[in-house]
């Protein structure tokens, strides 16, 4: 068509120019890119922790429970039974189970005391959901049936422990009453979870059920399934078979905080790439006019030999949708090139934090690598070239609309 073969040559006739337009456009391409490579990395890193390290792909739990399960109570807990196991294994890419029982401690070294989490696992099925055991940086697991305790190395720099020393931990039982559990310390775990670092203490979990007097009860089971996005489906569906009043949560529902905090960031994002566009819909203008400006002229020689409006308007628009297209490639290989670095050095956490972990928000440390995902750039560069067409209409009219006879004798 005669308008697109215009509009081309126009991109030519400047190159410079729009070169440095589309330049425009690529680097709000790339921050875009990067940011939600980031976002998207920090996102599977967090939710890899959570279900790895504290969740499970689903928890079955009582559901009184569950509303207050962040006060750690020990009432409304599950007395196991092989009938709800059975049913437990029914569910669809069932792989493993484990026994849990979470309860309120006060950790004591004999001079300062602090509250953290104690954990009763079931050491025989634990490593088949969790990955704990695969972070211990020292000693070993606890033995079952002991009261051999391991936790964070963090918090043991905190509170000054060592592997072999004996930690005191005073506990409060179903009754109300108080005791003591004497725990050797035997390992210590670094994981790339923060707060399971800081605030976790890990022990079999007969013994914490006997010190805690729940007579076997458990907090809940966690089950890993084959695949984490069948979690949603799975504890529906298992929850119409469980009996009240039992109920199965998925690991979005365990980290329901995180999910929505991770939607706010997603339009956040979005609110930037709109004001980088934005700006960048700045220079497509600045181009069009520039572009109407010299052709003056040419224009109204053409208007005058029958060329109609509306052709002058797609020409101006296709001009701009190619400064969109060449700098929505030049983002994109700008963005792929920025990521593979991204992926192949990685960011500190620490660096992000000042020194620390994430502690609030994402649970995350160490390194974090970003995230790829091909929608990402199927997106950001027809949005590009959509906000240079859009940018390049009212310009485009104004050139159009122009008397023939004044715009040849335009000087």
């Amino acid at each position: 068509m005669f308008f697109l073969r215009m509009a081309f040559k126009n991109l030519t006739r400047h190159k410079r120019r729009t070169i440095i337009t589309a330049l425009i456009i690529a680097f709000a391409i790339l921050i875009y890119v990067m940011t939600d490579g980031l976002m998207l990395g920090m996102t599977e890193m967090s939710f890899d922790n959570i279900i790895n390290l504290e969740s499970g792909h689903l928890q079955v739990v009582d559901q009184n429970y569950w509303e207050d399960r962040k006060e750690l109570p020990l009432k409304n807990l599950i007395t196991p039974s092989a009938e709800l196991e059975a049913e437990i294994k029914k569910t669809a890419g069932y792989v493993a189970m484990t026994k849990r029982l979470k309860f309120a401690v006060n950790l004591n070294n004999g001079i300062d005391e602090l509250p953290v989490t104690g954990v009763g696992i079931d050491l025989g099925q634990d490593d088949k959901v969790f990955e704990l055991q695969n972070y211990l940086v020292e000693g070993r697991m606890p033995e079952a049936d002991s009261s051999e305790i391991i936790m964070g190395a963090k918090l043991a720099e905190l509170m000054d422990f060592k592997t072999g020393d004996y930690a005191v931990m005073l506990i409060r039982t179903e009754e109300k009453t108080f005791n003591t559990i004497d725990g050797e310390i035997v390992g210590l775990f670094n994981t790339p979870h923060p707060s399971l670092n800081e605030s976790n203490v890990f022990l079999p979990l007969s013994t914490a059920q006997d010190r805690l007097n729940t007579k076997g009860k458990i907090s809940h089971y966690a089950v890993r399934l084959s695949d984490q996005n069948q979690a949603l489906t799975a504890a529906e569906e298992l929850s119409t078979r469980l009996e009240a009043p039992l109920q199965a949560y998925s690991w979005k529902d365990a980290a329901k905080s995180l999910v929505t905090m991770i939607e706010m960031q997603d339009i956040e994002t979005q609110v930037v790439l709109a004001v980088i566009l934005t700006l960048a819909a700045v220079g497509i203008i600045n181009t069009v006019i520039l572009s109407a400006l010299e052709r003056m002229e040419e224009l109204g020689m053409m208007k005058a030999l029958g060329m109609h409006e509306r052709e002058i308007v797609y020409t101006f628009m296709g001009e701009a949708a190619g400064i969109g297209v060449i700098g929505g490639i030049m983002g994109i290989i700008m963005g792929i090139i920025g990521l593979s670095i991204f992926n192949i050095n990685g960011i500190d956490i620490s660096t992000i934090t000042a020194g620390g972990d994430m502690t609030y928000g994402f649970p995350l440390s160490g390194t974090i690598y970003a995230g790829w995902e091909i929608s990402s750039f199927i997106f950001v560069f027809i949005y590009g070239i959509i906000v240079s067409v859009l940018a390049s209409i009212f310009p485009a009219l104004w050139a159009a609309r122009k008397d023939p006879v004044k715009a040849i004798y335009h000087r």
